[in-house]
C-alpha cells in the first residue's frame, strides 16, 4: 500500500510539474503574440520547451500566411493606385489637347483651310480618347467576366491574314512591310474569332508603334500552332518580366499614346482561349511567341 501511495505521489508531482511547464509555455506564447502585434516584424514564436511544439508550429504557419496576405494586399493596393494615376493621365492627355485646339478655333480668326486642319486634329484626339475608354472598358470586362468564351472551328491562317491586311496601309505609309511566312494555308483550331482577331491586332499594332523596320510573322505547326511576331526595337529594351502587365510601358512619360494595355489584353485573351504567350529579346529584336492547341 505504501508503495502505491509513493507511486501516486510521484505521478502527481510529475503531472504538477508538467502543468507548471505548460502554463509557463502558454504564458510565454501569449506574451510573444502581444509583442508581435505591436511590431511590424517577421519574427516568429519561439518555443521555451518541447511541450508545445505542435501548437507553436501551427501559430507560426498562420503568422506566415497572414504576412504573405499583407504583402499581397500592399502590392495590389500600390498597383491599383498606379493604375488610377495612369488612367487619369492617359484620358486627360488627348482631352486637354482637343480642348486646346477648340480654344484656338474659337478665339482666333483662322482661314478655312487652317480651321479644317485644326478640326482634323481634334477628331484624332477624340478618337484616341474613345480608343482609350474602349480599352479600359474591355480590360474591366476581362477581369470581371466569369463565363468561358464561345469556341468554334476556324482557320487560324484566315483570321491572321485579315489582321495583317488591316495594317497593310499603316506599315506601307512608313515604308515598312509585314512579311508573312507559313508552311500551310490552313490550320484549323477551336477558338473564338473575335478574340483571336483582337490578339493579332494588338500584337501587330504593338510592333507598328514600338518597332522599326519590317515585321515578320511566321506560323508553323506540330502538336501546337506556333506564331512568332519579330521586329527590331526602338528606344530602351523592355522589361520582359513585365511586358504583359497592365499599364506597363517603356514610354515613362506616356506621351506616345500608349496605355500599356495592348499586350496585357493579348495575354488575357490568349490564356482564355487555352493558349500561351511569351516574349524574348535577341540582338535588338523583340519576339513574341503565341501557341495554340492544334488537333491532330
Amino acid at each position: 500500500m505504501t508503495a502505491v501511495l509513493i507511486i501516486l505521489a510521484a505521478a502527481l508531482a510529475a503531472v504538477s510539474v508538467l502543468l507548471i511547464i505548460q502554463k509557463r509555455e502558454v504564458k510565454s506564447i501569449s506574451g510573444q503574440l502581444r509583442e508581435l502585434r505591436k511590431l511590424d516584424t517577421n519574427m516568429l514564436i519561439e518555443a521555451k520547451s518541447s511541450s508545445a511544439d505542435e501548437l507553436i508550429n501551427e501559430i507560426n504557419s498562420v503568422l506566415k500566411q497572414m504576412r504573405r496576405m499583407r504583402i499581397q494586399y500592399h502590392q495590389k493596393n500600390h498597383a491599383l493606385e498606379q493604375m488610377i494615376t495612369n488612367i487619369s493621365h492617359d484620358l486627360r492627355t488627348p482631352l486637354t489637347s482637343a480642348m486646346g485646339y477648340l480654344n484656338i478655333i474659337r478665339h482666333s480668326y483662322l482661314p478655312d483651310a487652317e480651321k479644317k486642319r485644326e478640326l482634323e486634329l481634334i477628331e484624332k484626339r477624340l478618337l484616341r480618347l474613345e480608343e482609350l475608354i474602349n480599352s479600359f472598358f474591355e480590360l474591366s470586362k476581362i477581369v470581371s467576366r466569369g463565363e468561358p468564351p464561345v469556341l468554334t472551328e476556324l482557320n487560324l491562317i484566315s483570321v491572321l491574314e485579315d489582321s495583317i491586311v488591316h495594317y497593310y496601309d499603316e506599315f506601307s505609309s512608313r515604308k515598312r512591310q509585314i512579311i508573312f511566312q507559313s508552311d500551310s494555308h490552313k490550320y484549323m483550331i477551336r477558338s473564338n474569332q473575335e478574340m483571336l482577331l483582337r490578339i493579332f491586332d494588338n500584337l501587330i499594332n504593338n510592333a507598328f508603334k514600338h518597332g522599326t523596320g519590317d515585321l515578320t510573322v511566321t506560323v508553323s505547326a506540330g502538336e501546337t500552332v506556333t506564331l512568332t511576331f519579330t521586329n527590331q526595337m526602338t528606344g530602351s529594351s523592355p522589361d520582359i518580366e513585365q511586358i504583359f502587365d497592365e499599364f506597363y510601358t517603356t514610354d515613362i512619360s506616356r506621351t506616345k499614346g500608349n496605355t500599356g494595355l495592348g499586350l496585357a489584353i493579348a495575354k488575357q485573351f490568349t490564356q482564355m482561349l487555352g493558349g500561351s504567350i511569351s516574349a524574348a529579346e535577341e540582338n535588338r529584336n523583340f519576339i513574341i511567341t503565341v501557341q495554340f492547341f492544334h488537333p491532330a
